[in-house]
């Protein structure tokens, strides 16, 4: 049944190098929520993950033509989101960047931890680490990049990326430890 998908996948990716309108909505349907959430977790503001996305398929259709595997869509295009994330970065460098928070931590009155940490609240913490580290941190862990590649992918040297990644890791930890034993 994936050898069935995979099969689907190259063939609409082909039609989308003839210029294929409905084959570029039905690549946009498979992959905008995936891709989406790539750029949410490096940005952190819903508005600016869309226009990264939006961004990135419209490169991803101009350029289709340089694919050399059509299977390899999926991966192709996640890179183009990462990059098109990294160039908004780089140019919001200066401005404040405002975390969108859904839901209030509860209030407890108990110092036992909570085991049932909600993902939100840990999603939460991840968008709520400097701006480096958060995207080091959601490269490495999230997308599974080695610091090597995340160095290429951000213009940061790889141990500038290990420093920023052992620091968000320490982050992480003090804020999910505050977070379970709220009261």
């Amino acid at each position: 049944m994936l050898s069935e998908s995979t099969n689907l996948t190259e063939r609409i990716v082909e039609q989308c190098k003839r210029g294929d309108e409905r084959a570029q909505h039905a690549i946009y349907k498979q992959y905008v929520r995936a891709m989406y959430n790539v750029a949410y977790r490096m940005v952190a503001n819903q508005f600016d993950a869309e226009d990264v996305v939006q961004d990135a398929f419209v490169k991803a259709f101009k350029k289709v033509g340089n694919l050399k595997e059509n299977k390899a869509f999926g991966a192709w295009l996640k890179q183009i989101v990462i990059h098109e994330a990294i160039g908004l970065i780089r140019k919001n460098k200066n401005k404040e960047i405002k975390l969108e928070w859904v839901d209030e931590l509860p209030d407890s009155e108990s110092d036992e931890p909570d085991n049932d940490l909600p993902m939100e609240q840990v999603m939460n913490a991840i968008i709520d680490l400097p701006q480096g580290a958060r995207v080091v941190f959601t490269l490495r862990v999230v997308e599974g990049y080695k610091f090597a590649e995340i160095a290429q992918l951000t213009g940061l040297t790889e141990n500038n990326c290990k420093v920023q990644f052992h620091r968000s890791k320490k982050l992480l930890n003090t804020k999910l430890k505050s977070i379970l034993y709220v009261g």
